[in-house]
């Protein structure tokens, strides 16, 4: 990835700590590979994705592999131009942060954002989490109707084949994603200062006892 773009995931990690953030952007190579245990949360995540695709059948993917972030934003537009109602991954890039939306689908009132995770209940941080998306996709000029996080149903009991819509808790965040737009801007502000100085001295933030030790894949 261009080091000029912020991505979501990076965005939330400078939220938790600006040295990360710094680490991750200019010290690549310091990067670990995932443990066994990482990694299968990863691929749980991944699962839970493509679960959840289900909800709106028959959308057009934005293939991560074998294309630049330009093209995939690029790519995204001719399919929303084109008429397409469901998107998969859609791609968006605005004042230099970068989103990829797991579900963009065009409701009766218009656009929506769905934010897919592994979890059983709302977190605090998903509200940070659907914010940045919020202001990513409506500032490249996409006017958004409603931002929703899908999140397990705990009360769900499988009997035979997955029923996806009582598997998925659909939770309306629509006002919180507004809510946070001036908390978004104003952190932004802060990381693209901290990313354009030195490699900051400050320890290592309150919820990091290791820099590359922070979960982002709740």
């Amino acid at each position: 990835m261009n080091n000029h773009y912020l991505s979501k995931s990076q965005f939330m990690r400078g939220l938790q700590c600006h040295k990360s953030l710094w680490l991750y952007k200019y010290k690549p190579e310091l990067r670990a590979e995932p443990d066994e245990s990482t990694q299968a949360v990863f691929d749980s995540g991944t699962e839970v994705g493509l679960l959840a695709r289900e909800l709106f059948p028959g959308g057009k993917v934005i293939e991560f592999e074998g294309s630049s972030f330009d093209e995939k934003a690029r790519r995204t537009k001719k399919l929303i131009e084109s008429g397409i109602k469901t998107i998969y991954e859609a791609t968006f890039c605005h004042n230099d942060i970068l989103v990829m939306v797991d579900i963009l689908h065009k409701g009766k009132n218009g656009w929506e954002i769905y934010e897919v995770k592994q979890a059983s209940a709302v977190k605090e941080v998903y509200k940070n989490d659907i914010a940045v998306q919020y202001y990513a996709v409506s500032g490249s000029g996409l006017p958004i109707a409603k931002v929703y996080l899908v999140h397990i149903n705990t009360e769900y009991i499988r009997k035979g084949d997955i029923k996806v819509r009582e598997l998925f808790h659909t939770e309306d965040m629509t006002n919180e994603a507004i809510e946070g737009q001036a908390f978004v801007k104003d952190e932004f502000k802060k990381m693209r200062q901290t990313l354009t100085g030195k490699r900051p001295s400050l320890d290592i933030g309150p919820h990091c006892s290791d820099p590359y030790s922070c979960d982002f894949t709740a």
